[in-house]
């Protein structure tokens, strides 16, 4: 009786058809970067009036944003480059900024530091350092993670990539690949970590991609020549998950919000901030009192971040979201 199996080539054929569909599919996927540079990187990266980073972005098709001058990721002194978007255009982004990273160096070679949540550490080593060791060898470059025991900004640890760009950009990809399916990667940007915000105060001569990045949501940071009587707009993302719990039952959290501080609150309805799953949220008044307000939006979004993860037998924790402003 003749067998009813496909041929050998016909089965290997079909099987390289479905990693063909996998790897479009992947591709298509969002995910981000953060990539750690020096205070002299940044402005390089950057450019005049913000035109590196904006061909940058026009090129990879992907989203970026600086921490601010003075504003380093808290335990290092180098500042935060977040890339956002599609696996696509992320790489085609790291890609670009790794390039300016070595031009910038006189020898052949720089160093990548990649910021990543502790508790997705775990996974990307591997018992007894297995995944780290593979990624390593697959891409022929040194990758090295800072100790369990030292976090850096919330909660975070850091991975440092060494060796020629070729390697460095194979181990990126192969890190955000394995970092791809956990939730907690993806969570500590799109609803925890990063809700993007920018304040327009005018006059401060910051391009918008630059971003000031706060310890305390409670307590921001002031330039020396703040004047809390000034008029301002401040425009901050809040995750569409948590957009409920900052208006509440009726509207009433927000004119609350509106009534205790002064300003006027409006939440854009039906669209996203580009590369994010995050509704702006506009806040106009004095400095002083959109500070207020802004402090108590995050509020709210952090204890609806910690009511879920208690739902979801996550456990408490004091993790914040970080606020940014520009």
């Amino acid at each position: 009786m003749a067998s009813s199996s496909p041929p050998p080539s016909s089965t290997a054929s079909r099987d390289d058809d479905d990693d063909d569909r996998r790897q479009d599919a992947m591709w298509e996927r969002r995910t981000h970067a953060r990539i750690l540079v020096s205070d002299a990187d940044a402005g390089c990266i950057i450019g005049k009036a913000g035109s590196d980073v904006h061909a940058m972005e026009a090129r990879s098709g992907a989203h970026i944003k600086l921490s601010g001058r003075g504003r380093p990721l808290p335990g290092t002194d180098r500042r935060v480059v977040l890339v956002s978007g599609l696996f696509r255009t992320v790489m085609d982004a790291a890609e670009l900024v790794l390039e300016k990273l070595f031009y910038l160096v006189i020898d052949a070679e720089a160093t990548v530091v990649l910021v990543v949540p502790d508790a997705c550490c775990g996974a990307l080593i591997g018992k007894g350092g297995e995944v780290i060791k593979s990624l390593a060898e697959e891409s022929n470059a040194g990758i090295m993670v800072s100790p369990h025991d030292i976090c850096y900004g919330f909660h975070d640890r850091l991975v440092t990539i060494t060796g020629h760009l070729d390697n460095q950009l194979q181990a990126v990809f192969l890190i955000l690949s394995e970092l791809l399916d956990d939730v907690r990667y993806s969570s500590s940007v799109a609803s925890l970590s990063f809700p993007s915000s920018s304040v327009r105060y005018g006059g401060d001569g910051q391009d918008e991609h630059v971003e000031r990045y706060h310890s305390r949501p409670d307590t921001p940071v002031r330039s020396p020549d703040y004047d809390s009587h000034v008029q301002g707009t401040l425009t901050m993302g809040v995750a569409d998950e948590y957009v409920g719990a900052v208006i509440g039952y009726g509207g009433r959290t927000i004119q609350e919000i509106e009534r205790v501080t002064g300003v006027q609150i409006k939440i854009v309805k039906g669209e996203f901030i580009p590369g994010t799953n995050e509704r702006e949220v506009v806040i106009s008044g004095t400095r002083e009192a959109v500070d207020a307000a802004e402090a108590m939006i995050v509020q709210r979004v952090s204890d609806a971040a910690k009511g879920r993860r208690w739902q979801q037998g996550g456990g408490g924790g004091d993790r914040r979201p970080v606020k940014e402003v520009e």
